[in-house]
């Protein structure tokens, strides 16, 4: 059956050919269509993060479900068998699942009531605990973690696994310019120089009133290491190393690696002055070998 007037029926916006029909893709073309002065070319990433992890997360706790524990008391069980110790101090555990101590006691209670996990007195730390999983909570690790991963298999099977590598290293650089390296990863020793991912240095630029500019944000400059015989100082801006844009960490090790060792170009802004300096990475190894 047709309409008499075809002119009736809302006309869709046009989108890339290679783009899916998300419930995301209409949000954005109808803002595009009522507010075309407002940038929604963020939300196309954010608004899709947020609803999968909504999405997403309903659907893996039901291999959980079925064995009766939550999703996030499960990381713990799963993150002591991955660490494989005897004995793992709480403190660790949460280090490692990023976790407030509160939200890790919090778990740990549930799991210590169930007979999964043991808690006992760190003798190293009096306030704090060594935790390990119970031969029951072993055996629900070995049962859990086949279903869990073959439920998780599933969901992503609408990607290919080339689409799947690619996704997963995006979204492991996101994370990285996002989440607080740990102490032994902020310092980069090929260079001796500590750097801000760009969201961090955009924020700081903001806060000073300075254009909002990519880029890595240097916090500290190691006075023996390459960057400081190159005039790096803290406060600058690194934009590009090698002639590769740098947004995060990853970005720079990347471009040190396709250095090979020798002479490489950083530009950079320090303030809004463009600067171009030479780093030499065997400048530093001099000055050491002098002292």
């Amino acid at each position: 059956m047709t309409p008499d007037n075809p002119q009736s029926f809302p006309q869709r916006p046009r989108r890339r050919a290679d783009s899916p029909e998300d419930s995301i893709s209409r949000i954005i073309s109808s803002w595009r269509t009522s507010r075309p002065d407002l940038r929604v070319e963020p939300i196309a990433i954010t608004a899709r993060l947020d609803r999968l992890y909504h999405t997403l997360g309903a659907k893996l706790e039901s291999a959980f479900e079925r064995f009766g524990i939550r999703g996030a008391d499960f990381a713990v069980i799963a993150t002591l068998v991955r660490l494989g110790d005897a004995h793992v101090s709480q403190r660790r555990i949460g280090s490692e699942l990023r976790l407030s101590p509160g939200t890790i006691s919090l778990r740990v209670d549930r799991l210590a009531r169930r007979g999964l996990v043991t808690r006992n007195v760190d003798p190293q730390d009096g306030r704090g605990a060594l935790l390990s999983p119970t031969d029951a909570g072993r055996d629900l690790f070995e049962a859990c973690a086949p279903e869990h991963l073959a439920n998780a298999q599933g969901l992503l099977e609408g990607l290919s696994e080339h689409e799947r590598e690619q996704l997963g290293r995006l979204l492991g650089k996101l994370l990285d310019t996002l989440e607080e390296p740990a102490p032994a990863d902020r310092l980069e020793p090929e260079l001796g120089v500590v750097v801000e991912a760009a969201p961090v240095a955009l924020e700081r630029r903001r806060a000073v009133g300075l254009p909002q500019i990519p880029g890595l944000l240097v916090s500290h400059v190691h006075p023996t290491g390459p960057a400081a015989a190159s005039g790096i100082r803290a406060g600058d801006l690194l934009r590009s190393a090698n002639r590769r844009p740098l947004r995060s960490r990853h970005d720079l090790r990347l471009a040190l690696n396709e250095t090979h060792g020798r002479a490489f170009t950083v530009e950079a802004l320090r303030g809004n002055k463009p600067l171009r300096l030479q780093i030499d990475p065997h400048l530093a190894t001099a000055k050491r070998a002098l002292r």
